[in-house]
């Protein structure tokens, strides 16, 4: 007996022996990746980097449970990795249930299988049958914000969110990105998501009470998207069309009646030309008049044209409605004109003073040029009164003008009053006498084509422009045997002048004559300033020469009184 309880002994201590020395090759880490805190005690070789046995504990106290799990540490008082099955759990038996305090060698366990660093799923614990250890409390969830959750193995399950089944309201914030709440010290990362102070809202409420509208089919719920405008104009036309309809500020129909009626109060003859330019051409007519839209998907100008379209004979209406505005501007403008031209001429061919003085100028010239092929001259053009500033005398600022006005101050006063005369001739000057009669016959012509074109009109039509139109052509008319009769005013003053009808230009003669007054009356200035400048001087002259004979006297006396004495 004394011999097989020492071989059992020995059995025992051989097997404790080896025991240990497995432990040694299956179990190397010190430390707990959960607490990351190195521990100053002995440890053997790596197997696992979860697993270490503290020996020394095993020797002082041999009762102390072991538990070989990947995440849990064993040291005097056990430390839990949270997320992970305890022994007991596993059905590993406690030391008060009468099991041996020592485990069961067993062969090595396959290393565990490869997982990705991200994988939520932690490795199953390496648990040795035999080794008891006490019932672990459920998992902690972590609470450390700078833990990656890859040591200690937590994995945060997030609860399922919820949505709405409704289109709700919007509420307006500004969103903190996770990552930012998590790594500061901030409100959100006190409190755990998982965490039993945190309260879940009545969703079904919020539901009932935020949603943006009931329940509806898709269809109904989205918003509709704005048709484009339906157009059968070119852009750029549709933009110049839409500039011109914005000036009114009223509606494209009252633009429309307003044609219709002939009301010109706020359609002036700019606005009418435009409006010409812009009417609609004839393929755009059969696109407008084929379209099978409703007129509120149109764009703008394709409803102007759908309702101008709907006034008949639209194009002449705007252009009896332009002749007769520009009939008006017209005879406004070439009245006065004419007028003023035709004055001009009969104040050349009436007045008596500017003969008299051109013979004057002939005697003058005809003595300056004797002996010279320019001599003898028995009259000249009216542009040689130009050339009179222009022969200078030997006295400075002197032309033969200033000399000429001298003389006629002196013998010929009433030939001073001649710029007077020529006052009607100088207000002619710039009036383009032949542009005059062509702009008004080019409007004469226009008036008597739209004047048949309304004889050919509707009724209606000719009972509202056809007065107008009349009037505008017996004003033409009137203007022309005016025009009709400048010309033969201007042929009476050729011959007057011994210029060429076909030749002589009223614009040359107007401004020649406007210019000669001028130097006239600027040469009158000039000798008036002379003759007061040299009364000035005689005047000076007489002032020395009295003061001179005042001091003679007074030396004389003095020279008298002193032979005296």
């Amino acid at each position: 007996m004394a011999e097989q309880h020492g071989q059992k002994s020995n059995q025992g201590s051989n097997m404790e022996g080896t025991a240990r020395d497995t432990m040694k090759n299956l179990l190397t880490s010190k430390q707990c990746m959960n607490h990351r805190k190195s521990l100053p005690r002995r440890s053997v070789e790596k197997v696992n980097k979860c697993i270490q046995v503290d020996m020394d504990l095993e020797e002082e106290n041999p009762s102390v449970d072991l538990t070989l799990s990947p995440k849990i540490c064993l040291s005097k008082k056990p430390q839990q990795c949270p997320g992970h099955i305890s022994p007991s759990q596993q059905g590993v038996s406690s030391p008060s249930q009468g099991q041996p305090a020592m485990p069961a060698l067993l062969p090595l366990l396959p290393p565990p299988p490869f997982l990705p660093p991200r994988c939520k799923i932690p490795p199953p614990p390496l648990l040795m049958p035999g080794i008891n250890a006490p019932s672990l409390p459920p998992p902690q969830l972590c609470s450390n914000p700078e833990c990656s959750h890859l040591a200690c193995g937590y994995s945060e399950q997030p609860c399922p969110k919820k949505t709405p089944k409704l289109r709700m309201k919007v509420f307006h914030w500004q969103k903190l990105p996770s990552d930012v709440v998590r790594q500061s010290h901030s409100m959100w990362a006190m409190v755990p998501s998982g965490s039993k102070e945190l309260v879940e809202p009545d969703y079904a409420s919020l539901e009932l009470l935020f949603c943006a509208s009931p329940t509806k089919p898709k269809e109904t719920t989205r918003p509709k998207k704005k048709s484009k405008e339906v157009t059968f104009i070119s852009p750029k036309k549709s933009l110049l069309l839409s500039i011109f309809l914005k000036q009114f500020k009223c509606s494209n129909e009252e633009i429309a009646n307003m044609i219709q009626k002939g009301d010109r109060s706020k359609l002036d003859a700019g606005i009418l030309k435009q409006l010409l330019k812009l009417l609609p051409e004839s393929h755009e007519i059969s696109k407008l008049r084929s379209c099978k839209e409703e007129r509120s998907e149109l764009a703008a100008a394709d409803q102007f044209y759908l309702h101008l379209l709907e006034v008949p004979s639209y194009q002449l209406r705007i252009e009896c409605m332009l002749i007769c505005e520009e009939t008006q501007i017209l005879l406004q403008c070439l009245w006065p004109k004419a007028q003023a031209i035709r004055t001009a001429c009969e104040t050349l061919l009436t007045s008596h003073r500017l003969p008299v003085f051109c013979q004057l100028i002939l005697k003058v010239g005809n003595f300056l040029n004797y002996g010279h092929h320019t001599g003898d001259a028995g009259g000249f053009k009216i542009s040689a009164l130009l050339k009179l500033t222009e022969t200078k005398a030997n006295q400075s600022r002197i032309t033969l003008l200033h000399h000429i006005l001298e003389e006629v101050e002196k013998n010929h006063k009433d030939l001073l009053q001649l710029p007077r005369d020529l006052d009607f001739v100088s207000k002619a000057a710039g009036f383009h006498f032949d542009a005059m009669r062509a702009e008004a016959g080019d409007n004469l012509k226009k008036l008597l084509e739209i004047e048949k074109r309304l004889f050919l009109s509707a009724e209606d039509l000719k009972i509202q422009h056809t007065k107008f139109v009349q009037g505008s052509v017996s004003a033409s008319k009137d203007l022309q045997e005016e025009l009709a009769n400048i010309e033969k005013k201007k042929e009476e003053l050729a011959d007057y002048l011994c210029e060429d009808r076909k030749k002589m230009s009223l614009e040359d003669v107007f401004n020649t004559m406007k210019t000669f007054r001028e130097l006239f009356l600027k040469a009158l200035q000039e000798n008036q300033e002379r003759k007061e400048q040299a009364a000035k001087s005689e005047k000076r002259k007489k002032e020395l020469k009295v003061e001179d004979t005042k001091r003679l006297k007074a030396e004389h006396g003095k020279s008298s009184i002193f032979r005296k004495k």
